[in-house]
C-alpha cells in the first residue's frame, strides 16, 4: 500500500463505545484519518442515534448516517459475562478505547480504565461526558442544549430584550468531539515517545466554555454577563446583520479601524469618520444605537446583493446570510472545498456527509466505508482479534439471543 492510501492514523485500532453525537463525531475524525474504528454496539438497538429523529432512509437514521462513516460495527452485550470478557480480550490488541456513557457506567460494567489497563498497560482510554467524570453535575442526564444552558451560551444568545435561545447547531458536541480526537492523538504521540498509555477525558461543558473565549475576559473583568445583542457584538461596532432593500440580510464586521474607514467610504458617508460619536471602536460601541440607525437607513437604499458586492470590493468583511440548505447545495466556495461527500450505503443508497475539515496533502482523507449497519462486521472483526469460529458463533448466538435478536 503506498503512502497516498495510508492515513496519518493508519495502524491504530480504536474500540468505540460511544453513542449519540460528541463521541461518534470524535471517532469519525480519527476514522477519516485511517484509524480502524470498531463500533461496539448494544445487540438489540445499537447506538441510540440509530433510532433518533424523524428522518430515516430504508430504516437507517439520517442522524446515525451523518456521523459514523469509515467505521465497522460489532454487536456485543457488555452486560453479559461472555460479552464483557470478549471486549476485555479485544482491548489486549487495541490502542484506544473511547466511551461516552454517564460517568461510572463503564466501572459498573467491569470495563473501566483499571480493568482495561490490567489487560493492556499501554492503552489510551478516552472518555467524553456532559460535565466531567466527577463533580456535582456528573451524574445528571444531559445533552448538548442542557450544557448550553449551564455554560451561559443560551443566555447570551438571542435578540436584545428577548428570551434565551438554543444555538442552531450542537456546537458543544462538536467542540467536545474535536477535543476528544485531539486528546487521543496527543496521548498516542506521548505513548510513541515514552511507551506509556493513559486515561484522558473531556466534556461538553469544558468545550463549550473554551469556545466562549474571549467572552470570559470581558465578563470577569466587567463583572457582568454578556447582553443578548442578536447578531451584534458586545465590543465591536458595526458588527451585525443588516437588511437590504429586498428584505434579505447580510453580515458586515468592522473589527479594525481600516474596515470601518473602508465602510464609510463605500457608503459615501465620509462625514462619519470625523463624527466624535464614532471615532474609535470604544465610542462606536457606546453609541451603537445611533450608528446602527444611520447604517440601517443607508443599507435600505439597495439590495443585500448590491451591498455585499460593493463592500467586498471596498475590502470590508461581509457576506449574505444564507440558509443552511442553500449553503450546502448552492454556495460556490463550499462546493469548491468539496465539503459535501457522497457515499454508497448498502441499504440507504447514496448518502451525503460533511467532509473531514482538515486537508492532509500528503496523506489525504479517504472515505472507504459507509456508515455500518448494526453488527455488520461482528464475525469479521472478532476473527481478526483471534476468536475461533466456535467462539464467534457462541457470542453471536448466546448474547444476541439473550437480547431477543437473531444472529
Amino acid at each position: 500500500m503506498n503512502k497516498e492510501q495510508l492515513g496519518p492514523m493508519s495502524g491504530y485500532r480504536i474500540l468505540d463505545l460511544t453513542v449519540m453525537t460528541a463521541g461518534p463525531v470524535g471517532t469519525v475524525l480519527l476514522a477519516d484519518l485511517g484509524a480502524d474504528v470498531i463500533k461496539v454496539e448494544e445487540p438489540k438497538a445499537g447506538d441510540l442515534s440509530r433510532n433518533l429523529g424523524n428522518q430515516f432512509v430504508e430504516g437507517e437514521s439520517v442522524q446515525f448516517l451523518s456521523q459514523n462513516r469509515n467505521k465497522r460495527s460489532i454487536r456485543l452485550d457488555l452486560k453479559s459475562p461472555h460479552g464483557r470478557e470478549a471486549f476485555l480480550r479485544m482491548t489486549e490488541e487495541a490502542d484506544v478505547v473511547v466511551e461516552n456513557f454517564r460517568p461510572g457506567t463503564v466501572e459498573r460494567l467491569g470495563i473501566g480504565y483499571d480493568a482495561v489497563k490490567a489487560r493492556n498497560p499501554k492503552i489510551v482510554y478516552a472518555s467524553v461526558s456532559a460535565f466531567g467524570q466527577s463533580g456535582p453535575y456528573a451524574a445528571w442526564p444531559a445533552n448538548d442544549p442542557i450544557v448550553q444552558a449551564v455554560a451561559g451560551l443560551m443566555d447570551m444568545t438571542g435578540e436584545a430584550g428577548g428570551n434565551p435561545v438554543r444555538l442552531g447547531a450542537p456546537l458543544p458536541d462538536f467542540g467536545a468531539a474535536a477535543l476528544l480526537a485531539f486528546g487521543v492523538s496527543a496521548a498516542l504521540l506521548h505513548r510513541e515517545r515514552h511507551g506509556e498509555g493513559q486515561r484522558i477525558d473531556t466534556s461538553l461543558l469544558s468545550a463549550a466554555l473554551f469556545s466562549t473565549i474571549p467572552r470570559d475576559g470581558e465578563t470577569l473583568r466587567s463583572g457582568k454577563a454578556p447582553e443578548r445583542l442578536g447578531s451584534g457584538h458586545p465590543t465591536m461596532v458595526p458588527y451585525r446583520n443588516y437588511q437590504g432593500s429586498d428584505g434579505r440580510y447580510f453580515f458586515t464586521a468592522c473589527f479594525t479601524e481600516k474596515f470601518w474607514q473602508n465602510l464609510c467610504r463605500a457608503l459615501g458617508k465620509e462625514e462619519l469618520l470625523s463624527d466624535e460619536r464614532f471615532i474609535g471602536n470604544t465610542a462606536r460601541t457606546a453609541n451603537r444605537h445611533a450608528l446602527d440607525l444611520i447604517l440601517e437607513q443607508a443599507f435600505l437604499l439597495h439590495t443585500a446583493d448590491y451591498w455585499v458586492a460593493r463592500l467586498s470590493a471596498a475590502d470590508v468583511p461581509c457576506a449574505m446570510v444564507q440558509d443552511y440548505h442553500t449553503a450546502l447545495t448552492q454556495d460556490p466556495q463550499i462546493a469548491y472545498n468539496n465539503t459535501v461527500v457522497r457515499i454508497d450505503h448498502p441499504l440507504a443508497g447514496q448518502v451525503t456527509n460533511i467532509a473531514s475539515p482538515v486537508n492532509f496533502h500528503g496523506t489525504p482523507v479517504a472515505y472507504k466505508r459507509p456508515p455500518p449497519t448494526l453488527g455488520q462486521h461482528t464475525a469479521e472483526v472478532l476473527a481478526e482479534f483471534g476468536f475461533s469460529d466456535e467462539e464467534i458463533a457462541g457470542l453471536e448466538g448466546r448474547e444476541l439471543a439473550s437480547a431477543g435478536v437473531k444472529p
